[in-house]
């Protein structure tokens, strides 16, 4: 199986942390987001992953080259500024087949990718409870399915909140790759890469997987960060 992770973006809300590195270089207790998370896709047999770089590419590049050269394949993103819709229509050639898409700034266990990939079922998404206040994709559950995903606040009423994990069947794949290449790729490129995404909940089921029994966090500004040592600790205790 492959995975996909977007790793283009600036992290803006993480100020001074990420004015010389992208956010994905952040390091939690001396390892970086970027390399926890290919080591676990590693841990838990993915064949390949595809990177999408962006802001400040050099460095990441570098760095996923130094020591994962044999495991990833690197797309830059030169319109990283214009949203993550940009990132996915860059990505295009290398949708095929059963894939895992991740962002980058999670924080999270290497079980959480077993439980998504053992899902019997092809399309899932990771299903948690934030607990920050802020605006986030709510999930909507009805009869085991995912019925609706929609952008919402804290006092949104939902079945829980979509962590940043999603796996598609070849299938879906195959459609969400034509979508991006029928997609005016200047248009695209303002799209929110959730929003193609939803755009397959129309035709194809997609089901819950509930990860927030599981250590896990997304690093999105600086508290969120301060508060990364911690998790960090809970997941390295099961490596």
């Amino acid at each position: 199986m492959k995975a996909l992770i977007l790793a283009a973006g600036r992290g803006s809300r993480l100020k001074e942390y990420t004015k010389d590195k992208p956010k994905s270089l952040l390091e939690i207790n001396k390892t970086t987001l970027i390399e926890r998370s290919l080591n676990n896709l590693k841990k838990v047999g993915f064949s390949e992953v595809v990177v999408v770089t962006g802001y400040l590419n050099t460095l990441l590049e570098d760095f996923i080259t130094n020591k994962f050269s044999d495991f990833c394949t690197i797309v830059h993103n030169i319109d990283y500024t214009r949203g993550s819709g940009s990132s996915f229509i860059c990505s295009t050639p290398h949708l095929e087949g059963e894939m895992v898409i991740i962002e980058s700034d999670l924080l999270y266990d290497y079980r959480i990718l077993e439980r998504l990939i053992a899902q019997k079922e092809k399309n899932a998404m990771t299903l948690g409870c934030f607990d920050h206040g802020r605006e986030e994709v709510k999930i909507i559950v009805e009869q085991g399915k995912i019925s609706k995903a929609f952008w919402g606040d804290a006092e949104t009423k939902a079945d829980g909140d979509w962590v940043g994990f999603t796996k598609l069947s070849s299938a879906t794949t195959k459609e969400l790759r034509k979508n991006l290449e029928n997609t005016d790729p200047d248009q695209g490129k303002e799209i929110n890469y959730e929003d193609f995404l939803f755009a397959l909940m129309t035709e194809h089921p997609f089901y819950p997987v509930n990860v927030n029994d599981l250590p896990w966090l997304e690093v999105d500004n600086e508290q969120d960060y301060l508060s990364a040592a911690k998790v960090a600790e809970k997941i390295d205790e099961n490596l």
